[in-house]
């Protein structure tokens, strides 16, 4: 019987191999197909749960059917989930690696929110800024919330920036009805 180990434990495991073995991208390109196969795919969610097929034959069927756009890292590990549990343990280890994966290629994710379509030379303009100002590699993504009066929202990790007009005319109103 496998010890117990927890999709932390996995996953750092995984990142170190990946690492060390100069596969980092190839396995997190991996990781977040079998990840989202399994999500998106009852056949692949049923086989990952499967206890009837053994690690090493659910290695070697992920190698075949998977190819070159898997890898033989992720697999091994795929082969390791079983039973109910193993989606969601799949998708905590990719999560944990993708965390480890952006700290090591210092990226950030940052999401817009703006009143209307921008142009790409407006995204890039904005992404370029991002990068510079945050000192980090922005994953920028945009949405149109027709909504917001004007300006932009933007979530940066876990912390909120508000530069609409509404939020700006929520604090005029509030610094008027003060005096």
């Amino acid at each position: 019987m496998k010890p117990k180990l927890t999709p932390k434990v996995l996953a750092t495991g995984l990142f170190k191999v990946a690492e060390d073995s100069k596969n980092l991208n190839q396995v997190k390109n991996a990781l977040m197909q079998l990840k989202e196969l399994v999500l998106d795919n009852g056949q692949f969610h049923v086989f990952i749960q499967s206890k009837k097929i053994d690690g090493k034959s659910k290695a070697e069927i992920l190698n075949t059917i998977l190819g070159e756009s898997g890898h033989p890292l992720v697999n091994e590990l795929a082969s390791y989930l079983r039973g109910s549990s193993a989606p969601d343990q799949l998708k905590k280890i990719s999560l944990l690696f993708e965390s480890m994966y952006r700290e090591k290629r210092n990226i950030i994710e940052v999401k817009g929110l703006v009143s209307h379509e921008m142009s790409e030379s407006q995204v890039n303009t904005l992404k370029i800024s991002l990068d510079r100002i945050l000192g980090k590699q922005t994953e920028l993504s945009i949405e149109v919330d027709p909504a917001l009066i004007g300006g932009i929202k933007l979530r940066i990790d876990n912390t909120f920036l508000d530069a609409s007009i509404q939020n700006q005319l929520q604090t005029l109103q509030t610094e008027l009805l003060q005096i």
